[in-house]
């Protein structure tokens, strides 16, 4: 198990075996395959989006726009769910899609841990936005220092 899937294990009753299955890389066993962990870990991907998204923010915030006027929580408050929300979206609309089109096993949909339905796609949206949120508030202790007029924000 890979880092990043650590961290997404830790929110599994937040979307569900099956989907984490899933997004592990569990192949539903077939006629040309026994099944199991064959396929490509989708944790990998959906945390380099958070990283990279969450990283790209905070250098906006703290060196683009770096103004005093936007030197206050609310506005560090509204970059952190700028980032949440679109790792949200990311995360349960492409695993949502994923399931419309049927490229999730259907052994998996009608899994014994309950299936997967579309309330655990966005569920699980909703923990990619946690963790791209820590990402967020990790990048922003560890790089506000430089900034000129922002490094006081949030705190």
């Amino acid at each position: 198990m890979n880092p990043f899937e650590v961290i997404y294990r830790l929110l599994v009753s937040f979307f569900g075996d099956d989907l984490a299955d899933y997004l592990s890389g569990y192949v539903c066993p077939s006629e040309e395959s026994e099944g199991g962990f064959l396929g490509s870990n989708h944790f990998v991907m959906y945390s380099i989006i958070a990283l990279v998204v969450a990283l790209v923010v905070m250098l906006v915030y703290y060196y683009a726009i770096n103004s005093p006027k936007f030197n206050t929580w609310k506005s560090w408050l509204l970059m952190l769910l700028l980032v949440g929300m679109s790792n949200l979206l990311v995360g349960a609309l492409n695993t949502s899609g994923n399931l419309a089109a049927g490229e999730i096993g259907e052994c998996l949909v009608n899994g014994g841990n309950g299936g997967i339905y579309a309330y655990n796609c966005w569920m699980f949206g909703f923990a990619n936005f946690l963790v791209s949120a820590i990402f967020f508030i990790i990048f922003s202790f560890a790089f506000k220092w430089k900034s000129t007029n922002c490094k006081y924000s949030p705190f």
